[in-house]
C-alpha cells in the first residue's frame, strides 16, 4: 500500500491542529508534482482518485475548506442515464457509460445509491406529441431500456400523480445518490493512495507557465511546483484560465433553487417525476432523495460573477417551484417544507463539457461547463481526462499495484447503516447510543468517527454533510451547539473558533464567550 498523502489546511486562525497547517512549500517535498488539480469538486476529486492508481505525485487543492464545498454540494443528486443529453456529444457518451458503472462504483466506494427510476409525464396535448421524439432521442443515446406509457400505466406505477397525465416515459435506471459521500469517497481513497490535499488555498498566479516545471502562486505567497496543471475550478475556472492565457470562454453562475419536504412525504412518491422539457428549461422536477425526503426544483437563474445574492433563495422562485412541481404531484402543496437551498452551476456560453489540452501553454488542461450531469459522469469524465493527459500532455502512466480502489465497510454513513441498531456496537462504545441529532437520529459516536476520518473535517457544514446532523426537520436548531461542543472537545479547538464552513464563519463571538464565562462564574458561586 502507498504511503498516505499529506493533508494540509491553510487555516489562518489560532485553535487549529498545527500538524495540519499549510505554512510552507517545504512541507510538500522537493520534487515537483506530476499533476496539480485545482478544484476539489466532484470532478477534481474523481480525477485525483483515478490518477492515484498510477505511480505519480499528485496534488489536489481548493480554496474552500472541504471537498465538494461549492457547486458539487448543491445538486439534485440524480444519477442520469443520459436519455436526454445532446446526441453524439462528449456529455452523452460519458453520462450513458457512467450510469451503467454507478451501481458497482457505489458499492465499492460506500456511497448510498438507489435505482428508483423516473417518469417523464406529459400533461397536455402539445407535450404528448413530444414523447415520441424524446423516446427516439433516448434510443440514439443508447438508453434502450425505456418504455412509452399510457395514462393508465402511469398511474399504476405512481397512483398519486396528476389526473391530467396524458402519457409518459418510464426511464428505469435513473437513480438517486448521496452527492456529499461521492466527493468524500473519491478524495479519501486518493489520499490513502498518496495524493496530497490542501484546503483553503487559492491560486492567484502562475509563473513559468511555458516551462516544463510551472509554479502555482497561492494567495499567501507560497509557490508550488508542478509539471501539469488541471483547471477544474468550476465557477473559478474562467478566472484561473486568464492567469495562463487559456483559450477564451465565458462562464456565469446559474442558480438552481430547491424546496425540501419533510420525510413522511417521500412515502407518496417512489420515482423521480420529470416534466416534458421546453427549449429554455428542463422544468421543475419532483425528486425523492436518498435521505428519505422529497425535493422540488430546480430553478434556472443566470447571474454575473461576484453577485452576493447568488446563493440566496427568494419567495417568488420558491413559490414557482411549488406551483410547477404540483402540476405533476398535486398533493405536494399539502406537504410541509422543512428547508430550501440554492445550488450554483457553472454555465459556459460556449457549451457544456468545455475541455482543452495545452490550453495557452503546454501541459495545461482546462475543464469547464460541467453542469447538472457532473456527478453522474465523474468516473468516466475522470477516465477521459486521464487519457487526454497521457495522449496529449505526455503524462507517463504506470499502474501501481499497491493502491486501493475502494473503502472499507466501516465507511458507510451512519444514517444509511445505523450503528445504534447493533447492540454489540453500543455495548462496546456507549457513544453510539447517545443521540445528538434527534431529527436524523445521529449519535455522538458517528460524529466522532467522522472527525477522525481521513480528511479530518472540523467545520459544522462538513460534519453536517457527512452525518446529516443539523439537516433534519429542525435544521440544526436543537443540535448545532451540541455538535459544535463535540468538535471543540474532541479536536481541542476553542468553542469560539468553531466555524460553519471555515475561517470567517465562526458561530460564536468572543463577546458571547465572555458573557458565557461570566455566567459560569456566577453559577459557581451558588
Amino acid at each position: 500500500m502507498k504511503t498516505q498523502g499529506k493533508l494540509l489546511y491553510n487555516w489562518p486562525e489560532d485553535g487549529f491542529d498545527e500538524s495540519l497547517k499549510f505554512n510552507d512549500s517545504s512541507q510538500l517535498g522537493n520534487a515537483p508534482y506530476d499533476v496539480a488539480i485545482i478544484g476539489a469538486g466532484i470532478v477534481g476529486c474523481a480525477l485525483a482518485y483515478k490518477l492515484s492508481m498510477y505511480k505519480l505525485k499528485i496534488l489536489l487543492l481548493d480554496k474552500n475548506y472541504d471537498v465538494g464545498e461549492a457547486t458539487s454540494k448543491g445538486s439534485s443528486a440524480i444519477i442520469h442515464t443520459g436519455f436526454d443529453t445532446p446526441v453524439d456529444s462528449i456529455e452523452s457518451t460519458l453520462v450513458t457509460k457512467a450510469s451503467r458503472e454507478w451501481p458497482e462504483l457505489a458499492k465499492k466506494l460506500k456511497i448510498p445509491f438507489e435505482e428508483c427510476g423516473a417518469l417523464l409525464i406529459a400533461i397536455n396535448d402539445e407535450q404528448k406529441k413530444q414523447l415520441k421524439n424524446i423516446y427516439d432521442k433516448a434510443i440514439k443515446n443508447g438508453v434502450t431500456d425505456i418504455q412509452l406509457l399510457d395514462p393508465k400505466q402511469l398511474r399504476e406505477i405512481e397512483p398519486k400523480i396528476t389526473d391530467e397525465a396524458l402519457g409518459g416515459i418510464l426511464i428505469p435506471r435513473e437513480s438517486i445518490v448521496d452527492p456529499f459521500s461521492a466527493s468524500i469517497a473519491y478524495s479519501e481513497i486518493a489520499l490513502s493512495n498518496g495524493v496530497d490535499i490542501i484546503f483553503g488555498t487559492e491560486i492567484i498566479g502562475i509563473e513559468n507557465a511555458n516551462e516544463n516545471v510551472k509554479k502555482l502562486v497561492t494567495r499567501s505567497g507560497i509557490k508550488i511546483n508542478t509539471n501539469i496543471i488541471v483547471n477544474v475550478a468550476g465557477l473559478g475556472s474562467e478566472k484561473l484560465a486568464k492567469l495562463y492565457n487559456g483559450e477564451s470562454f465565458d462562464t456565469n453562475p446559474r442558480r438552481g433553487q430547491f424546496l425540501v419536504f419533510d420525510k413522511y412525504s417521500r412515502m407518496n412518491i417512489n420515482h423521480i417525476l420529470l416534466p416534458v422539457p421546453t427549449n429554455e428549461t428542463k422544468g421543475v422536477l419532483v425528486i425523492p432523495t436518498i435521505f428519505g425526503n422529497l425535493m422540488a426544483g430546480p430553478t434556472a437563474e443566470d447571474f454575473s460573477h461576484g453577485d452576493n445574492s447568488i446563493t440566496g433563495t427568494t419567495i417568488e422562485k420558491l413559490q414557482s417551484l411549488l406551483d410547477g412541481a404540483s402540476k405533476l404531484y398535486p398533493e405536494l402543496k399539502k406537504q410541509p417544507v422543512i428547508s430550501n437551498f440554492a445550488g450554483v452551476r457553472c454555465n459556459c456560453s460556449q457549451g457544456s463539457y468545455w475541455i482543452r489540452c495545452h490550453d495557452g501553454h503546454p501541459g495545461i488542461l482546462t475543464v469547464s461547463g460541467i453542469r447538472s450531469t457532473g456527478i453522474t459522469s465523474s468516473p468516466t469524465l475522470a477516465d477521459y481526462l486521464v487519457k487526454e493527459l497521457s495522449n496529449k500532455c505526455g503524462l507517463h502512466l504506470e499502474k501501481d499495484i499497491t493502491t486501493i480502489d475502494s473503502r472499507p465497510e466501516s465507511s458507510w454513513p451512519g444514517w444509511w447503516k445505523q450503528p445504534y441498531s447493533n447492540g454489540k456496537i453500543v455495548e462496546k462504545d456507549s457513544d453510539y447510543g447517545r443521540v445528538v441529532c434527534f431529527c436524523e437520529q445521529i449519535s455522538r459516536g458517528e460524529i466522532i468517527d467522522h472527525l477522525d476520518s481521513p480528511l479530518k473535517p472540523v467545520s459544522l457544514d462538513s460534519i453536517k454533510r457527512r452525518t446529516r446532523a443539523q439537516m433534519g426537520r429542525c435544521q440544526g436548531f436543537d443540535c448545532q451547539i451540541n455538535v459544535a461542543e463535540i468538535i471543540s472537545k474532541h479536536c481541542d479547538i476553542p468553542l469560539n473558533k468553531i466555524t460553519k464552513r471555515g475561517p470567517g464563519s465562526e458561530i460564536i463571538s468572543n463577546t458571547q464567550m465572555m458573557k458565557n464565562k461570566d455566567i459560569d462564574e456566577i453559577n459557581k458561586s451558588f
